[in-house]
């Protein structure tokens, strides 16, 4: 048998695909037994960052289902990391918050997040991972705003800045 060069080697999406799941898999050996995973951390990290937030603009901010997020928050709140409380501005609606406890885990969670990263992309050089972020970032933003820098913004800085919310916040201000 021939030994030719598998052609979804030249599918970027296909590569990304595989780069998921080497994360995931890389994450689960490096933290066996963690409870809170990344889609955990993007929800505290959203709420913590922009809340107090509806379970409803998590979801829309993060681009996750609804109901996936119902069960994020359900256990970020069983490990006191997040809590519900009545919306002041609509009673019918719960505001979600981060609580001091969930604002430490995502200090303290960090540098697992570092570990990982430094273990994944251990064969890039410094300079080629900035390259390889600034290309993910540059294809990101291309489909989705929470990814573009704000106007005037050092590429470095903005980086950090991408994800600042605006459809909600608008929404708040406005009632």
């Amino acid at each position: 048998m021939e030994d030719r060069p598998d052609p979804l080697h030249d599918s970027p999406s296909y590569l990304v695909f595989e780069l998921v799941r080497l994360i995931r898999r890389t994450s689960a050996e490096l933290f066996p037994g963690e409870r809170l995973r990344l889609p955990h951390l993007l929800v505290l990290s959203c709420v913590a960052r922009l809340g107090p937030l509806s379970q409803r603009e998590v979801s829309e901010y993060l681009r996750m289902d609804a109901g996936d997020i119902v069960g994020l928050v359900d256990a970020l709140e069983d490990a006191g990391h997040v809590r519900r409380r009545r919306d002041p501005g609509d009673r019918r609606r719960y505001a979600l918050e981060a609580t001091e406890d969930g604002r430490l885990f995502l200090a303290q969670s960090r540098d697992g997040r570092d570990r990982l990263n430094d273990l994944l992309f251990a064969p890039l050089a410094p300079h080629e991972l900035d390259q390889f972020k600034a290309l993910v970032l540059r294809v990101l933003a291309q489909h989705d705003e929470r990814f573009t820098a704000p106007p005037g913004a050092a590429s470095g800085a903005a980086s950090a800045q991408r994800t600042e919310i605006a459809a909600p916040a608008r929404r708040r201000a406005s009632s």
